[in-house]
């Protein structure tokens, strides 16, 4: 370690990896990240070469999913700072938001830390080009001059430990506040100091949702706060709901405590609301119709995390309920009905918590019956509906109530 102090204070585990770095820099007496960045680059020039040019000269792409080529070169980078550190083994590993192989409702991508997986889509500065505000809890910072990670969580717009208010612009020259931007914890670029800032109270739905989305409610029934329901569930459900209900990202999303709170009745009843004027709505029959004019993309969006998780989504598993019955309560007759409305590969896909080639495996052995005559030699497109749902439906409910004990046509 030439030229580098030890930090005086270890990171906070709930601290995000630019303020740590930005802590760094004050203790070690550089005038910005920047000189920080070149001096930790020309260390690492000598330790491997291939690592020190992963190694961000600017603060706003430091962290590890905003890597765009090799970002194992880049968690080579932050471990070999951690020994110039003279830090524990994976300090700085742990505040990283990692890259996920998880996928959310719609194909989003994901990020990682600590056994999370996290909406890209809710990180706030997910674009490093972006100007966006990175908004604080004045008070938090007057206890902890740090930035704490769920600050950087679109869904957190209030400080659940002070329940107030998290600031979004400075009150005094009313610029966003980004800690990224001017490199400052404590200050505005004005010279405003944030913990002298006043901040109003919170919204109690608002509180509830900032402090029960990590550490769960023990006491309540809501699916979407209970204890049971993992943190990476509970965001898939909070884009599921948005998705659904508000369109918009910007949107503040404490309504959905209530939402889920009376869940699954009300999602039923959203449902029964669009089958009773199905039939209003037909141009064709019910088994020439497929069920995506009826409902929208409703299947395709309850596959709410992708791979699945050993446990199935609460949402899925609300979905899987309702189309059980929906079969259930309309038994085949000589009219079609609305259990034999049609459902895509894709869709089809969802349901059987399978891949497409099997699904049209299970067609080309006759499992599941086109709604019509196929062209010879001619793959079934996936995004048209096909398959009868009350076939698929019965089909599954045939294997019982464990998903993952599916048994399909061998290879």
């Amino acid at each position: 370690m030439a030229f580098l102090f030890s930090p005086k204070a270890r990171s906070f585990s709930d601290e995000s990896l630019e303020s740590y770095l930005l802590r760094v820099v004050a203790e070690n007496f550089f005038d910005s990240y920047q000189q920080l960045s070149l001096a930790i680059r020309e260390e690492l020039h000598e330790l491997d070469f291939e690592a020190h040019g992963a190694f961000p000269v600017e603060l706003k792409r430091l962290n590890v999913y905003h890597a765009k080529h090799n970002s194992h070169f880049r968690m080579r980078a932050l471990g070999l700072l951690e020994s110039l550190l003279d830090l524990p083994p994976h300090e700085l590993q742990k505040l990283a938001l990692l890259r996920s192989n998880k996928r959310f409702v719609g194909g989003m991508s994901a990020v990682h830390r600590n056994g999370v997986d996290i909406p890209l889509s809710f990180i706030r500065c997910a674009d490093e080009d972006g100007i966006e505000s990175l908004p604080i809890c004045p008070q938090c910072l007057k206890e902890e001059p740090y930035i704490r990670q769920a600050w950087h969580i679109k869904p957190i717009e209030v400080c659940a430990k002070h329940e107030c208010e998290l600031i979004h612009h400075c009150p005094d020259c009313q610029q966003p506040i980004s800690y990224i931007e001017n490199e400052s914890i404590t200050h505005c670029s004005c010279g405003f100091e944030f913990a002298t800032a006043s901040s109003e109270k919170a919204d109690s739905q608002a509180v509830v949702l900032s402090r029960s989305l990590f550490d769960g409610d023990a006491l309540s029934n809501n699916p979407l706060l209970f204890m049971g329901t993992s943190v990476t569930h509970r965001f898939a459900a909070l884009l599921w709901y948005l998705k659904r209900h508000v369109q918009n990202i910007e949107c503040k999303l404490d309504e959905s405590v209530n939402y889920f709170e009376a869940w699954p009745e009300n999602f039923y009843q959203e449902l029964d609301e669009l089958l009773a004027g199905a039939e209003l709505k037909l141009i064709d029959l019910f088994n020439r119709t497929s069920l995506s004019f009826i409902f929208g993309e409703l299947i395709l969006q309850s596959q709410c995390l992708l791979p699945e998780d050993k446990t199935p989504h609460f949402i899925d598993m609300g979905l899987m309920e309702y189309l059980g019955k929906l079969v259930e309560s309309h038994p085949k007759s000589k009219k079609p009905n609305v259990a034999d409305m049609l459902v895509s590969v894709t869709e089809t896909a969802v349901l059987l918590s399978t891949s497409h080639e099997q699904v049209y495996r299970l067609y080309q052995d006759g499992v599941l019956t086109a709604g019509f005559k196929q062209k010879i030699r001619t793959r079934i497109d996936p995004h048209i509906g096909v398959f009868y749902l009350r076939q698929v439906i019965e089909y599954k409910t045939s294997f019982g109530n464990d998903k993952q004990g599916m048994y399909l046509s061998a290879w």
